[in-house]
């Protein structure tokens, strides 16, 4: 998807969005999924502010893919793990993430998995298990899925019990997913969502979800770090070389690491195309004085493209490297971020 259809589609999504209903009380929500009072739920969670709702609804719309009110609640460049997380992930499944990558805060790796570990917080837990579902990692989101509940404050919650629900109906572990259905089915709202799920009940659109899921998970298994997430990314290409999530993920893993000899190396110039994919690619030529015409022509690389970066670079000499001078022009290039960004281990 090109630049033109996302500035449609943010358009569009503003429009949409200045029409629609209120906002849903996503607060009160999590509350009452979690089975909090009023004192337990500001112990945990803090008082009421407008960021941490929005995260709060993130992970609840995105239990149920409904993508659009995701990229809304997380809409806006905020120095966030979590909005970058569910922002990407909303872009991915519109299939332009690479499109979008540099019009939002990118926290390196971060913006596309979550790491967990001790001194994680409660919504970061929460929040890591969505993309591996997506991806087709059923290990690991079952694994995050479970710490989410674990560490939830009264060790439950539902939008933990619909993601380890519809893992193991993936898995085609039924009667685990009954026992989570099961409790499901006592919690107000959930009654369609179980029924809908039921082993050997499901409705059409469950089924096909579910069978594509399973059609993503990797046919071999590998033994892995919990933080090699290029290598779980090409497991999941080797067993399926069309999960296009995954093919998303992996490109954009290697740019916003600033991998580029892995990005070469995974990325394909006759099917993946984005302006985003040529920027780094320039840089790579650049670096090796390997700027010659078959290579030119190998990339498919544009005129304009190439005149861009050349102002740009006449640029940074012109302001021997100082930032503020290129961020107004091109702070939402590649090149920029390549330069200029710089990693925050906090």
């Amino acid at each position: 998807m090109r630049l033109d259809k996302i500035f449609n589609l943010l358009i569009i999504s503003f429009l949409l969005a200045s029409c629609s209903e209120e906002v849903p009380a996503y607060r009160e929500i999590w509350q009452k999924a979690h089975h909090l009072d009023d004192a337990r739920m500001v112990e945990f969670y803090g008082e009421p502010g407008k960021d941490k709702d929005n995260m709060l609804g993130a992970i609840l719309e995105a239990v149920d893919g409904n993508w659009g009110k995701v990229a809304d609640l997380t809409e806006g460049s905020r120095p966030s793990d979590i909005y970058a997380y569910y922002h990407n992930l909303a872009m991915a499944m519109e299939g332009c993430l690479a499109d979008s990558l540099m019009y939002y805060y990118q926290p390196f790796e971060r913006g596309l998995f979550l790491p967990v570990g001790e001194t994680s917080g409660q919504l970061r837990i929460a929040a890591s298990s969505e993309v591996w579902y997506r991806l087709g990692e059923m290990t690991m989101a079952e694994h995050s899925a479970m710490l989410a509940q674990i560490f939830s404050p009264e060790h439950f919650g539902v939008p933990y019990l619909k993601r380890l629900a519809e893992i193991n109906l993936v898995n085609g572990q039924d009667e685990a997913a009954r026992k989570y259905l099961r409790l499901l089915s006592k919690e107000d709202g959930c009654g369609k969502w179980v029924a809908d799920r039921i082993p050997g009940q499901q409705s059409k659109a469950v089924k096909e979800q579910i069978s594509y899921v399973k059609s993503l998970v990797p046919k071999s298994d590998a033994v892995h770090s919990p933080y090699d997430y290029r290598g779980m990314l090409k497991n999941l290409l080797a067993s399926n070389p069309d999960n296009q999530l995954a093919r998303q993920y992996l490109l954009c893993l290697d740019i916003l690491v600033k991998d580029l000899v892995h990005f070469i190396e995974d990325y394909d110039p006759s099917r993946d195309r984005s302006r985003l994919y040529d920027e780094a690619v320039l840089i790579f030529l650049a670096q090796r004085s390997a700027m010659t015409p078959e290579n030119i022509a190998y990339f498919g690389l544009s005129e304009d493209v190439l005149q861009d970066f050349s102002d740009y670079n006449n640029m940074v000499i012109f302001n021997q490297g100082a930032m503020e001078p290129m961020q107004e022009k091109y702070g939402k290039t590649y090149w920029f971020f390549y330069q200029y960004a710089k990693r925050n281990n906090k």
